[in-house]
């Protein structure tokens, strides 16, 4: 299993972590593209190579995320989509300890920021059909319906959870991210019915 950071081209990753630090100590709206293209060492041209826009900073890697959590979830086998889908967010989610402050920074950007937190929505959404489709295909029922619907939607919003639980906690570290990831994934398999 690779790091995030490893699956990077340097220059994409050298640009994001200049970026999120400028978006951190500067403000997001506060912060111009011509600063980002300064601070990675490149001209504006090559920022807008590897990145559109500057909310494409902060959320590309929601789609980079997507596309593994795609190739995570078809290599899993079996009928549960509960199991096939913890096993695929352990997987896209693995971070190197020094891969965690630009985490940190990300998340606090798309909570914080209104158009980020809007446009990362957008994408979410991208994450439950992506979840639908895999709960529909294991379960043979119809993407379209209820019962896959709800299962996509319900899962993107207990990893959303997580990251913002993970966020409030400084001192969290790789393995607690991992750990609150099987917690939600425990609860969304027993449901929320009295025991």
């Amino acid at each position: 299993m690779t790091t995030r950071s490893a699956r990077r081209v340097p220059v994409a990753q050298r640009l994001e972590d200049v970026a999120l630090e400028l978006f951190a100590t500067q403000g997001f709206d506060e912060t111009t593209v011509d600063e980002l293209a300064v601070a990675g060492g490149v001209g504006r041209r090559t920022f807008f190579r590897y990145f559109p826009t500057k909310l494409d900073v902060v959320l590309g890697e929601l789609d980079e995320g997507r596309a593994g959590l795609v190739r995570a979830l078809a290599a899993e086998p079996g009928v549960d989509p509960v199991a096939a889908a913890r096993a695929a967010f352990l997987a896209v989610n693995h971070y190197a300890d020094a891969e965690l402050p630009a985490l940190r920074r990300r998340l606090g950007l798309i909570e914080d920021v209104p158009e980020l937190a809007a446009r990362a929505a957008v994408r979410y959404r991208d994450w439950e059909q992506a979840l639908a489709s895999d709960a529909a295909r294991r379960w043979g029922v119809d993407v379209s319906g209820l019962r896959a619907q709800v299962f996509g939607r319900a899962v993107v919003a207990a990893m959303r959870a997580v990251f913002s639980a993970w966020h409030t906690r400084p001192e969290a570290d790789a393995d607690a991210l991992g750990a609150l990831v099987e917690e939600a994934f425990d609860t969304l398999s027993q449901g929320f019915s009295a025991t």
